[in-house]
């Protein structure tokens, strides 16, 4: 079977949840100039894909992986199969029209195909195979590589001279579900199943469907960052509510020869495909505005809304040294905390204040805040996760019913937390899992303090932090994360310090540098100068730190962590004096001890 085959099948029926997220819809169009004869080299970029398409270019533990060696040497394939392509239909035309001019022409003698000399090295399977490879190498970001492998797997489809093998489709398989293409990857599925090819990868034909469903996550990254959370849940892309490609991989897993079972793993990936898109309106509220206050102006420009996430890439993975100094010297980054909190119904603090009992809005009467998030209007999704879920315990599209376990449980969790569904969370964490003899974990925990924090709850988050306590349950770095996001969001600064300070000295346990980062940008944002310094002091604490400082009680991880956070160039006093610098303050030598 050719590709060409292939492609012109997939063009009308390919519904790829990551298509067009940037409006552009031309992604096999040619090339603004065609490459030279004299820059033709088959050979040289057969020889250099061959090196992309292995684990560090072929330099083993010692190499180093360059993602831009295997973008260079998947362009200049590319680039020559427009050269092919070319090339093929100026001789094609050529030939025809000597042909019509011929009179003994034989019908039954096709015309070969002309080809450029050693072409066939560039359209050999085994050498697609390792583009296609490559291509994931290329660190690009999901939606921008989605693109390129469609427009590279049709190319190879016009030219038509490309076998479709066994290890050529399960390549594509791959490529398009890292990319994102959920329709693409769904139809090579059926295409290997009617073709009986055999998996020889080491997970065997599920991985296939592991495969599959990671399209579904792979195609719900773009959303996760480039959501509107203005807008409901009914509108937003079709990739929000995976239902209907979750079953079509279960009824494919149950219609092969050999039907593959489905198992607890599967399911818990295919549930989390709900959460993939991230977190919706509800589960948001905005805390802040970033402004920034110029020395000869009485008002500031405002730049950017936040949600809990610090200034710059919003996402609080610290500063670029590179960048971090202020792009204008005269004025002062600052954060203005808005006055409006969340509304009443989004508190579950506030809300367990009144007996769980809510008013809807543009709705009369009360209702229960957990009944109001079990209707499917709060979300459709949502509605879709559960129901899926509960046809899984019952065997779904054809097969045996699966019990639900932990993982399972902290996923529907999660599910409700990025839904804005908070006592619906609450529910399966106090109810459902004891019902089942399911003990929650840190991870349960931590899923639904991340989703108070968003709230700025405080109150609920310190009465759970107690629960963890009593239960036994140890706390990580992520729970104090999320424990500091919501201190932060509520606007208690001094509050957060404190608290790193005190989980650091009873339970020896430090957040990820980034929190460490986001406490001092607040702290000068609102020109707490004072505070951000008193967090500066307890980071070279840190630095003075030394092995057995604390006795017996050192393990190894936690002396691990304490190398890690000295050695941090984002926590380094040149890292730190910048940042102050930033927000128009100063970090004198005399800070320091």
């Amino acid at each position: 079977m050719d590709m060409n085959k292939t492609a012109s099948t997939s063009t009308n029926t390919n519904t790829d949840a990551n298509t067009n997220t940037d409006g552009n819809t031309n992604t096999d169009a040619v090339p603004k100039s065609i490459i030279s004869d004299e820059d033709y080299d088959p050979f040289t970029v057969s020889a250099n894909i061959h090196k992309a398409a292995q684990w560090n270019q072929g330099n083993g533990v010692n190499g180093t992986w360059d993602p831009l060696f295997c973008a260079q040497s998947v362009n200049s394939y590319i680039d020559h199969l427009h050269y092919i392509r070319h090339y093929i239909e100026t001789n094609t035309n050529t030939n025809t029209n000597t042909n019509d001019n011929n009179d003994n022409t034989n019908d039954n003698n096709p015309v070969p195909i002309p080809l450029p000399k050693h072409a066939h090295h560039l359209l050999a399977s085994d050498t697609t195979e390792r583009v296609l490879k490559a291509m994931l190498k290329m660190n690009i970001p999901t939606h921008i590589l989605s693109k390129k492998v469609r427009s590279t797997e049709k190319l190879i489809g016009s030219i038509g001279l490309t076998q479709l093998t066994n290890n050529l489709s399960y390549r594509l398989l791959e490529a398009n579900a890292k990319a994102g293409n959920v329709g693409r990857t769904i139809q090579l599925l059926n295409i290997r199943k009617s073709k009986k090819y055999t998996c020889s990868h080491k997970g065997g034909v599920k991985r296939e469907f592991e495969l599959a469903v990671q399209s579904i996550i792979s195609a719900g990254l773009y959303l996760r960052t480039k959501r509107n959370v203005f807008i409901s849940d009914h509108d937003q892309p079709e990739n929000d509510n995976p239902t209907r490609w979750l079953d079509a991989i279960l009824v494919n897993m149950s219609s092969r020869d050999v039907p593959v079972q489905l198992d607890t793993k599967l399911a818990n990936m295919m549930l989390d495909c709900y959460a993939s898109t991230g977190r919706n309106g509800k589960a948001l509220h905005f805390f802040y505005r970033v402004v920034e206050d110029t020395s000869t102006s009485a008002g500031g420009q405002a730049n950017q809304n936040g949600n809990g996430d610090s200034y710059g890439n919003g996402n609080g993975d610290g500063y670029d040294n590179d960048q971090m100094a202020n792009p204008n010297p005269q004025s002062k980054i600052r954060m203005k905390m808005t006055n409006q909190l969340p509304p009443f119904y989004k508190l579950p603090s506030d809300v367990l204040a009144h007996d769980e009992m809510v008013k809807r809005p543009r709705k009369e009467g009360l209702v229960s805040k957990l009944e109001w998030e079990k209707e499917k209007e709060w979300s459709p999704a949502l509605t879709a996760a559960f129901a899926f879920a509960d046809s899984l315990t019952h065997g779904a599209c054809g097969h045996e019913p699966i019990e639900l376990n932990l993982v399972s449980w902290n996923t529907l969790v999660k599910v409700c937390c990025y839904r804005g569904a908070i006592f619906r969370a609450l529910e399966i964490l106090n109810t459902t899992m004891p019902r089942k003899n399911i003990e929650p974990n840190v991870i349960t925990y931590n899923t639904i303090l991340a989703a108070l924090a968003r709230m700025g709850d405080k109150n609920l988050m310190r009465e759970m932090l107690t629960t963890m306590t009593n239960k036994g349950i140890n706390c990580n770095k992520y729970t104090v994360k999320a424990l500091v996001d919501g201190y932060l969001n509520a606007g208690d600064i001094s509050g957060a310090i404190s608290l790193v300070q005190d989980v650091f000295n009873q339970q020896r346990i430090l957040p990820p540098f980034t929190t460490h980062l986001k406490i001092i940008e607040f702290a000068l944002g609102t020109d707490l100068v004072h505070e951000a310094k008193r967090h500066v002091y307890f980071i070279q604490q840190i630095w003075k730190w030394k092995p057995n400082t604390f006795g017996k009680d050192e393990t190894k991880k936690f002396q691990n962590l304490m190398y890690a956070t000295q050695k941090n160039p984002k926590l380094s006093k040149k890292a730190l004096q910048r940042l102050f610098s930033y927000f128009g303050a100063e970090l004198l030598d005399e800070d320091f001890f």
